[in-house]
């Protein structure tokens, strides 16, 4: 392009003459400048030209204006190109978000506090149909007839922006095939009976979480469930990865504080997906000039915990007598000693997948269980049929304390889980995925292009945000409303719910923990049943949707849901 703006603009002549006059006009101009300043300040300097004293030289301009032009060609003809040549121009959508991904990062960053692209995406697809542009070279879906096709096909690779820093880890594994090898090695460690298995060590941790509810029932004092949930599900996640745990529940105080750290990581997540070179480069000038100190807080949170996760690799790796290993065993203990390829073992590839699966594994159930807990104690029919189906299994086992298997067997628990699970989102970013060898061909099923049909070619990146599946009004009517009965019977209703329910992804990239959230969740609702609360300074914008930071974020501010534990109810 660069080459062929030089022989364009020396050959025409038109342009020539432009390019001599507009040299000459920027000598003329000079000249005059510099008399005037001479003559101002009484100096003998005489008069300039352009061929001598401060005039510029013309190779300089000749480069300038050559850069000038080419810039501005180049952005002309990239313009026209993904607005009328590139394979997706006939995509429905506004013209900004086809013209320049700037438009995604405006909404993901600066508007409104960021984090609000998801809701952007649902308003245009309300006006251009379900099937639109969100960035140059992507598509978005808002039709639930496309989940599988985008998330349930073998061949579909993943695309990420990498934001969280975790380019190694299994979830931001880019390769269908080397996503297989990584994923294979961790299927057996979270299968549904490697966690049975884990009942014991869960069941410890939800004592605890029944001693901490008994202690606030005597003292009458607020009780943050944001904090204890939080605690309760990186206790069982670090016990799970590395053998042991950091005691949260023992430390309500630590757990704020951990909590807290992990939002304001968080809320940095579209700055590093959108700026991840700068960022990165910002973090190490800064860190190497004026230390971690002067770090943007989500960057400092961010390199502190991944610094915390390396210490926690690293010890693994060096135990060899396996002294910190537990009695249940320990699952970076197993990888370490697994037949996976030594590069796969490496502390920062271990470091990433530990850095994702702790952070995934403690934020999203705790996110889930806060917003169950939350209107269990809001609206007393939902807490009133759960404790009723809790006693009808009791009564039946004839045991006073339920086995993880019948609580996992219960179907309004279950509902409680799912609808909790909707209104969490899960990931609430775009899961791009796409198929580097085939094409997708897609007929409009409404909207105002109802029944166009589009091929996007190998390589399009596809998605659908879980805002737009979650709430849409034909699969979920009154989609904010909190209703386990949705859930509820084997209706062909219900089921198509169950399947497009996005909380923890789908097809082979599904979130690997899905068993061992759904036990530890299970077991600390039965817990929390047993008891009376009343809600303490917290309203529904403390658990509901606000930001797309990676996961649900809720107002800012909020302090999570907090309780009074007024008594036990069995």
């Amino acid at each position: 392009m660069y080459e062929m703006l030089l022989r364009f603009r020396h050959n025409c002549r038109a342009c020539r003459r432009f390019y001599d006059e507009d040299v000459e006009s920027v000598c003329r101009s000079e000249t005059v400048g510099f008399v005037k300043k001479a003559e101002h300040r009484g100096s003998a300097l005489g008069s300039y030209s352009c061929s001598g004293g401060r005039s510029p030289d013309p190779s300089t301009v000749d480069t300038y204006v050559t850069a000038l032009v080419a810039t501005t060609c180049w952005i002309v003809c990239l313009a026209a190109y993904r607005l009328l040549f590139h394979p997706l121009a006939s995509i429905p959508g506004p013209r900004s978000p086809a013209l320049t991904s700037l438009y995604s990062t405006y909404y993901d960053c600066f508007h409104d506090g960021g984090g609000q692209y998801p809701q952007k995406l649902k308003s245009l697809h309300e006006q251009y149909g379900p099937i639109i542009r969100p960035t140059p070279d992507e598509v978005h879906f808002s039709d639930l007839d496309m989940l599988d096709t985008i998330y349930a096909t073998r061949d579909r690779n993943s695309y990420s922006a990498g934001g969280l820093m975790v380019d190694q880890s299994v979830g931001f594994t880019e390769d269908y095939a080397h996503h297989k090898l990584r994923r294979d090695a961790l299927n057996p460690y979270f299968s549904m009976k490697a966690v049975a298995d884990l009942e014991p060590e869960l069941r410890v941790k939800a004592d605890l979480l029944a001693t901490i509810l008994r202690q606030h029932q005597r003292s009458q004092q607020p009780l943050n469930l944001s904090d204890v949930l939080f605690a309760y599900s990186n206790d069982i996640l670090r016990s799970f990865c590395f053998g042991a745990d950091n005691g949260l529940l023992n430390d309500l105080a630590e757990a704020r504080r951990q909590r807290e750290d992990l939002a304001e990581l968080l809320r940095g997540v579209p700055l590093q997906s959108h700026f991840k070179g700068p960022m990165r480069l910002l973090g190490g000038i800064l860190t190497f000039i004026k230390g971690e100190a002067a770090l943007p807080p989500a960057l400092r949170e961010l390199l502190a915990f991944r610094a915390r996760i390396r210490l926690d690799i690293e010890a693994v790796l060096s135990d060899k007598s396996n002294d910190t290993k537990g009695n249940r065993g320990s699952l970076f203990h197993d990888l370490r000693d697994s037949s996976l390829p030594l590069h796969e073992k490496s502390v920062d590839r271990l470091k990433d997948e530990a850095t994702l699966l702790v952070m995934a594994g403690t934020d999203s159930p705790r996110l889930t269980l806060a917003i169950a807990s939350f209107y269990m104690v809001r609206v007393p029919s939902i807490m009133r049929t759960l404790r009723e189906e809790l006693a009808a299994a009791r009564d039946e086992s004839q045991s006073s304390k339920l086995s993880l298997s019948s609580l996992l067997s219960l179907p309004y628990l279950g509902a409680i889980i799912q609808e909790a699970n909707r209104l969490s989102f899960g990931v609430t970013g775009r899961m791009r995925r796409y198929s580097p060898t085939h094409g997708v061909a897609y007929r409009a099923s409404y909207g105002p292009y109802e029944g166009t049909c589009y091929a996007l070619p190998p390589g399009t990146k596809m998605s659908t945000v879980t805002f737009c599946t979650h709430t849409n009004e034909q699969l979920f009517p009154d989609p904010w409303r909190f209703d386990p009965t949705r859930w509820l019977g084997q209706s062909d209703e219900v089921n198509r719910r169950k399947r497009c329910l996005m909380a923890f992804g789908k097809g082979h990239r599904r979130c690997i923990g899905v068993n061992l959230a759904n036990a530890s969740m299970s077991l600390a609702l039965s817990t929390l049943a047993m008891y009376d609360m009343d809600l303490f300074e917290t309203d529904e914008s403390d658990v509901k949707f606000k930001y797309d930071n990676q996961i649900s974020h809720p107002k800012r501010g909020s302090k999570g849901v907090q309780v009074v534990v007024r008594g036990k109810d069995v």
